[in-house]
């Protein structure tokens, strides 16, 4: 059964930008039951995304969530509040699995875990046999060092205004990269991946 069904118009919606149908991604059944995907959780949405098609032939480092859990385990497959029928907003959507405050709901009577408020299962041990990370925050800070700011930094004239906006894609992909770190435009960690934006503060001399 999927994840969300929407009786009322969620304010995204699977574009049909290609005219696919519903039919064309569906078995139908010849009888009135629930129609079941045709392939797994992702080989069903690489049909038209041609994009994670390829990075999933490139890329050295995959995000299991998105190619091997499956798509929907942080998009909503048919419609959702947030753009890209993302589960949740901004940094919340990674901090569900990586946050220190994350707390997968165990399911009664099966060996299953949920995120998402429900709307996700996971096996029970999902997090320990895929080594998810928990990032160790603390009012904002602590990635990837303990002072280093993971939110956005307000302007102390005016605290209504963002002076720098930081979340978690301001350094990483969601989907993969060139390290397991899956830093944007494929860097590799180090010094000259942070000089990005802290130019003028990180010298030679830092080890």
């Amino acid at each position: 059964m999927p994840s969300a069904i929407y009786f009322t118009r969620p304010a995204q919606q699977h574009t049909n930008r290609h005219g696919v149908r519903c039919e064309h991604a569906l078995y139908l059944s010849p009888v009135k039951c629930a129609s079941l995907p045709k392939t797994n959780g992702v080989q069903i949405c690489l049909t038209c995304h041609s994009e994670q098609v390829e990075m999933m032939k490139t890329a050295k480092a995959l995000h299991q969530p998105a190619f091997e859990e499956g798509c929907g385990t942080c998009h909503e497959p048919h419609g959702g509040d947030h753009a890209k029928l993302l589960r949740a907003e901004g940094s919340a959507l990674c901090l569900e699995c990586h946050g220190p405050d994350a707390r997968p709901a165990k399911v009664k009577d099966a060996d299953l875990v949920t995120i998402f408020g429900g709307k996700v299962r996971l096996q029970a041990d999902y997090f320990k046999q895929n080594k998810v990370f928990i990032l160790p925050l603390k009012n904002g800070k602590g990635h990837p060092t303990p002072s280093h700011p993971t939110q956005d930094i307000m302007d102390l004239n005016d605290l209504t205004k963002v002076k720098t906006a930081i979340n978690c894609l301001t350094c990483h992909q969601p989907h993969a990269g060139a390290s397991r770190q899956m830093l944007v435009k494929n860097q590799l960690p180090g010094l000259e991946f942070c000089r990005g934006c802290h130019k003028g503060y990180i010298g030679d001399q830092v080890q």
